[in-house]
């Protein structure tokens, strides 16, 4: 497949469309002083069960970069290290700032990462080990041994099959392999990819994970983080592949098993505004859209929509029984199905997600 253009100009285009529709990075904190920084370690070492400081402390550590590197790291160490053999079920064992890279970054510690891997893995060998120690425990490894962190979320997904927040992140698990992402920030923006991983024995086991899911969740948020993410790098030239396709099928999957989920739904409105966006900028061709089945609607009276409603409008109404996208020279074509029981009551058109027809039998 021809890869396509990588030069500045284009690059950037196709980024600042992406970031634009999500969220925002995040800012480091104004500089704390380093009276300030002492204040606060005095704290912990009073009240080691001080989340709050200690929360604030990481995030001096990792986001501040008026902080001595080499200080940042030794700091970081010893917080996480103490964070995970007394807090792991926390909140704040989950984020970002509790994560060491073992290379690859200038806060990178090599030693600090092979701690704190042991120290998580004691924790996740526990037999009673609770669902969030599980799924923080996954976030730590998350690019760097992301078999074990799926063997994790998978446990952790068994003891709380409902967890939406799991499912999810066992879905951005998959993306990640796929997607061969060997490095992200804090805002899952991904750094750097290898495109022979998207070939592994791992990637192909992902891919197969995928398809026979059915969680939602699951299918939901890989389906976004291969959008997002797979874009990303497929515009950077660090992956052989268009991600758009499997997202796409990953996204209408997820609707059509939970058509009342209004998370799932708005996944997919991401994926396919990523898809419009990829679209216009030529970086990737239409998508084939084949219709998805969906659960049947509810008896809903069609003679309220009318043309000129948006897709969320018509949608709060009751989801139909069906749909059928397509493609029209860059403009997304929709087809909603209502059913009663086996009996068709009507379909409604939308072109770029705005009622363009109404047909009522």
């Amino acid at each position: 497949m021809k890869m396509p253009s990588t030069s500045p100009r284009w690059l950037a285009t196709i980024l600042l469309a992406l970031l634009a529709q999500t969220e925002s990075p995040a800012q480091a904190p104004p500089g704390m002083s380093s009276e300030d920084a002492r204040s606060l370690e005095m704290a912990v070492q009073t009240n080691p069960n001080d989340l709050a400081a200690l929360s604030r402390l990481l995030d001096h550590y990792y986001l501040d970069k008026s902080a001595d590197p080499q200080e940042a790291i030794a700091e970081r160490r010893r917080h996480i290290l103490w964070l995970i053999e007394n807090a792991p079920g926390g909140d704040l064992a989950g984020t970002s700032q509790a994560t060491i890279d073992p290379a690859g970054y200038y806060l990178a510690d090599a030693q600090g990462y092979r701690l704190a891997s042991d120290a998580w893995r004691r924790q996740a060998a526990k037999p009673d080990a609770r669902p969030a120690v599980l799924t923080n425990a996954a976030y730590f490894f998350k690019t760097d041994d992301k078999e074990y962190a799926v063997s994790l979320l998978k446990r952790a997904l068994t003891l709380d099959p409902k967890n939406k927040e799991i499912g999810a992140r066992l879905g951005d698990e998959y993306a990640l392999m796929i997607l061969g992402v060997t490095l992200e920030n804090r805002n899952h923006y991904p750094l750097k990819a290898d495109g022979a991983l998207t070939q592994s024995a791992l990637a192909k086991a992902a891919r197969e994970d995928l398809a026979a899911s059915r969680n939602p969740y699951v299918l939901a948020k890989a389906g976004y983080m291969l959008a997002w993410q797979g874009l990303i790098v497929y515009a950077a030239g660090q992956i052989p592949f268009d991600p758009l396709p499997l997202a796409v099928s990953s996204a209408d999957r997820a609707v059509a098993i939970a058509p009342e989920e209004k998370d799932v739904a708005a996944f997919r409105e991401n994926v396919r505004g990523f898809e419009t966006m990829a679209r216009g900028q030529k970086l990737v061709q239409a998508v084939p859209r084949t219709a998805v089945p969906v659960a049947p609607a509810k008896e809903i009276d069609l003679k309220q929509i009318t043309v000129g409603m948006n897709r969320e409008q018509v949608l709060k109404l009751g989801p139909p029984s069906g749909r059928i996208t397509t493609d029209d020279d860059g403009h997304l074509l929709e087809t909603f199905q209502y059913y009663v029981n086996t009996t068709p009551v009507g379909a409604v058109r939308l072109r770029d997600g705005i009622v363009s027809s109404v047909r009522i039998p």
